[in-house]
């Protein structure tokens, strides 16, 4: 798991048919004081998020693949909270 900040929307002309049918952001991971720690990351989201949000991702495949109801998708990666920052 991982903290990040979603900074994109994702619009692809030609997907899998698992990744068309979800909400997809382009997420930044950061550290705890907000620096951009790696290269940012396509997420599934079930709970959708607005650019600006911080947000929590799990890489391990297992749980975008349940969001995108598909086994075989090829989705890794998955926002699984919106974290409150109040």
């Amino acid at each position: 798991m991982q903290i990040a900040k979603i900074v994109g929307n994702v619009v692809m002309a030609c997907a899998d048919p698992s990744a068309a049918r979800s909400a997809l952001y382009l997420c930044q991971p950061i550290d705890e004081s907000g620096a951009e720690i790696s290269d940012p990351v396509i997420a599934i989201s079930p709970f959708g998020g607005g650019i600006g949000s911080k947000v929590v991702i799990s890489t391990d495949g297992a749980s975008a693949r349940g969001y995108a109801g598909d086994p075989k998708s090829p989705l890794r990666n998955s926002i699984i909270c919106i974290l409150d920052e109040k």
